[in-house]
C-alpha cells in the first residue's frame, strides 16, 4: 500500500494499493487498485482497478475496470497470428461503463463480469 503518487508493488496472488496518481502492480491473479489518474496493472487472471482518468491494464483472462474518462487494456492471445494483442477500451464510449468490471468473450469483445 502506497499513498497518493506512489508505487505499490505485490508478486503472485498479491494485492497492490495506491492513492491519486499512482501506480499499482501485481504479477500472475494479483488484485491491482489505484486511484483517481492512477494506474493499475495486474498479470494474467489478475484484476485491476482504477479511479477516473485512470489506466486499469491485465494480463490474460484477466478483469479491469475504471472511472469515468478512464481507460482499460486486456490482453489475449490471437491465435492467427500466434502472438499477444491488447484490447483497449475507453469508459464512456461503446457502451463501457464508469466502475463496472470487464473481461473479454471468444471474440475479444469487452462483457462485463
Amino acid at each position: 500500500t502506497a499513498g497518493d503518487g506512489g508505487k505499490a508493488m505485490a508478486g503472485y496472488r498479491g494485492v497492490a494499493t495506491v492513492g491519486y496518481g499512482g501506480t499499482a502492480t501485481t504479477g500472475f491473479r494479483g488484485e491491482s487498485t489505484a486511484g483517481v489518474r492512477g494506474t493499475a496493472i495486474a498479470g494474467d487472471g489478475g484484476t485491476a482497478r482504477a479511479g477516473n482518468h485512470g489506466t486499469a491494464m491485465v494480463g490474460f483472462g484477466g478483469k479491469a475496470s475504471t472511472g469515468e474518462k478512464g481507460q482499460i487494456s486486456i490482453w489475449y492471445w490471437d491465435f492467427y497470428e500466434m502472438r499477444y494483442r491488447m484490447k483497449v477500451g475507453y469508459i464512456g464510449e461503446e457502451g463501457l461503463e464508469p466502475n463496472t468490471l470487464y473481461t473479454l468473450d471468444d471474440n475479444h469483445r469487452f462483457v462485463k463480469v
